[in-house]
């Protein structure tokens, strides 16, 4: 079905391009931050085992994950606030135009933590966006961008994430909504500052509640660098994040 966003400007409904890493069962799935597995299991209760291959009329499974470590989620403010901000209060608009961008994370030296960093500048961001328009969301793919990030093992790799400068610059612009393929826009080891979650939502001077932060997407190559018309799909739960789904339709022009 046809979807116009403008007299000349149109979606097809059906044609979605899910950014999203499906969350399966096992260690066959990304993970960060020293989570457990996905557990997709069934209930067993005295002779009940929900599970129609052993027996039972139904499939009847509980669910063990951890929004943040084990894939594709959506945060808001919540994730670093006192106050009891939710994703599902948060986030009451679900459909934007939005910018993708591949960036190349610069090599540079750490001296608190002797080491090198993979970091994403404000330098490189100006470089990529050229036709920004005000779009609500960001999507930042990493480069080289393999399909070995939808089953990597993040934990204690020191992954790539953004400056204090490259976050500010993203304010600066207006952004709403930022994507990531990484595992966060902060170092993962930091000593607890989270500096680039605080200024984006700028927490807890000005806090912007209706901004969010997703993470951990996958966005295949098969998708060029370009504007799009994104669905942000979560559950309707009081907590910090979400499991979620996100959908990139192109725009097709009249």
């Amino acid at each position: 079905m046809k979807l116009h966003l403008s007299k000349n400007q149109y979606i097809e409904t059906n044609n979605g391009i899910d950014l999203s890493i499906p969350i399966r069962t096992g260690e066959n799935n990304v993970n960060a931050w020293y989570c457990n597995p996905v557990d997709i299991s069934p209930v067993v209760s005295g002779d009940f085992i929900g599970d129609v291959n052993q027996g039972s009329p139904v499939n009847f499974k509980n669910i063990t994950l951890n929004p943040h470590g084990n894939g594709t989620h959506t945060e808001c403010v919540g994730h670093i606030s006192k106050e009891p901000y939710t994703i599902n209060q948060c986030l009451k608009e679900f459909h934007f135009m939005a910018e993708l961008i591949s960036v190349n994370p610069a090599v540079v030296q750490n001296k608190e933590f002797d080491c090198n960093d993979l970091i994403i500048e404000d330098t490189e961001l100006k470089k990529k966006i050229k036709n920004w328009q005000k779009q609500k969301a960001l999507i930042v793919r990493t480069l080289d961008n393999s399909e070995e990030k939808i089953n990597r093992q993040y934990s204690g790799t020191n992954p790539a994430y953004f400056s204090q400068k490259a976050m500010a610059y993203i304010n600066h612009i207006g952004v709403e909504h930022l994507m990531v393929d990484l595992p966060s826009v902060d170092r993962e080891v930091d000593n607890g500052k989270l500096a680039c979650h605080h200024l984006f939502w700028n927490y807890p001077s000005n806090t912007q509640s209706h901004k969010t932060i997703s993470e951990l997407l996958f966005i295949p190559n098969s998708l060029v660098d370009g504007t799009y018309f994104i669905q942000i799909q979560i559950m309707s739960i009081e907590s910090d994040a979400s499991p979620s789904k996100i959908l990139a339709h192109p725009i097709i022009q009249d």
